[in-house]
């Protein structure tokens, strides 16, 4: 589960649920090759909030007008919603390699972990 982890923390309750799934070797080579095919796009993702709180905090700096800053807070949002829908989508191409009983425990740890089922839970943590 590697790359999972090189995710940061918005990977880490997901694989620490996946660990009380008793998942089997195929499994778990087929939640690394999803893990791996989405490392790209979670780093563009992270780059483009990074970017975005850049342009917010550097306008800001600068005095730009409230239109502009309230522009710059929307793209700011805009980039974190799409790092949370982007996990979503992996969390849920992973929880499709489980069966019922494992998605069950899953989820219901994710559930207690207080994210609700998803994997970035908040747009706000960057």
């Amino acid at each position: 589960m590697g790359p999972g982890a090189r995710m940061g923390r918005h990977a880490g309750g997901l694989l620490r649920c996946l660990r009380q799934a008793n998942l089997s070797d195929s499994q778990k080579a087929d939640i690394k090759a999803i893990f791996d095919a989405a490392k790209p796009t979670f780093e563009a993702d992270v780059q483009a909030i990074k970017a975005a709180h850049q342009k917010l905090n550097a306008d800001f700096d600068a005095g730009a007008d409230k239109s502009v800053l309230g522009a710059d807070y929307v793209a700011v949002r805009a980039a974190g919603q799409k790092l949370k829908d982007d996990g979503q989508a992996v969390q849920t191409q992973i929880l499709g390699k489980l069966d019922q009983s494992q998605q069950s425990t899953v989820q219901s740890c994710l559930d207690a972990q207080g994210k609700g089922g998803h994997m970035f839970h908040s747009s706000s943590e960057e």
